[in-house]
């Protein structure tokens, strides 16, 4: 895994250099689509380490107002749903990352890595946006959500950016994935700092971090999650047309 850096243009924001970005996906889209157990890619150093550094600094701790804790058998100690208030709070650097991921730039890497066509954004980041598991936190094997059904939109494409400062591979937390009968993990990808996880979505793509996060009291898994859809073709596509101009 290679240490990529994808951004330009520093000052009072950041963007995604979207010329390196598609250089990186087609250098890495055969490797994508032959992984297993499904379809997935890693790409290590993405924005790089002074931009990482800045956006884990501000990644907002347990005190935060907007979090939202999840206690239950498939998930504990895990803090979530910040975007209930629009991201209210966080941190301006991190607000400017959610909206990175769904621009032009990052749209056509997708395209370009997955071979996915017509890949839809989703600005509310409904069940993604910032999480936060404390230690003995956990993430039990899963296969997420496919619709949004606000939309109408098919599932097609997760992303995970994590942000893991100094991150020990003692503390656990690895983002795991396991085959279709869930008798074998066939990838393990710990949460350091400034690595992506780029992975196709299924009905039998099984992945979380099962056992209990082993993180010092002070020390959390941070990460950054969107996920990408595709429009079904309507049944009238054949009649779909331009402008029509009343000249």
């Amino acid at each position: 895994m290679s240490v990529v850096g994808v951004t330009a243009l520093r000052g009072p924001g950041f963007f995604l250099d979207r010329k390196r970005l598609r250089e990186l996906a087609l250098g890495r889209r055969d490797q994508y689509r032959t992984a297993r157990p499904y379809p997935h890619a890693v790409f290590d150093g993405f924005l790089g380490a002074e931009l990482a550094l800045e956006l884990a600094s501000g990644f907002p701790g347990p005190a935060h107002d907007g979090w939202m804790r999840r206690d239950y058998r498939e998930q504990s100690a895990r803090l979530g749903q910040l975007q209930r208030s629009g991201f209210e709070g966080v941190d301006p650097a991190l607000r400017h990352l959610l909206a990175e991921l769904s621009s032009m730039a990052f749209l056509d890497f997708l395209r370009a890595l997955t071979g996915v066509e017509g890949l839809i954004a989703d600005p509310h980041f409904r069940g993604a946006g910032l999480a936060l598991t404390l230690p003995g936190g956990h993430l039990a094997l899963h296969a997420d959500f496919n619709r949004d059904r606000t939309r109408h939109l098919e599932r097609k494409v997760t992303v995970i950016y994590y942000l893991g400062k100094d991150w020990q591979p003692e503390w656990g937390g690895a983002l795991e994935l396991w085959d279709e009968p869930r008798t074998r993990c066939e990838a393990s990808f710990l949460p350091v700092l400034d690595r992506l996880v780029v992975m196709a979505h299924g009905d039998t793509f099984w992945h979380g971090h099962p056992a209990p996060l082993a993180c010092p009291e002070g020390r959390y898994r941070a990460s950054l999650a969107a996920y990408y859809y595709v429009a079904a073709p309507a049944p009238d596509e054949d009649a779909a047309h331009g402008a029509i101009w009343a000249v």
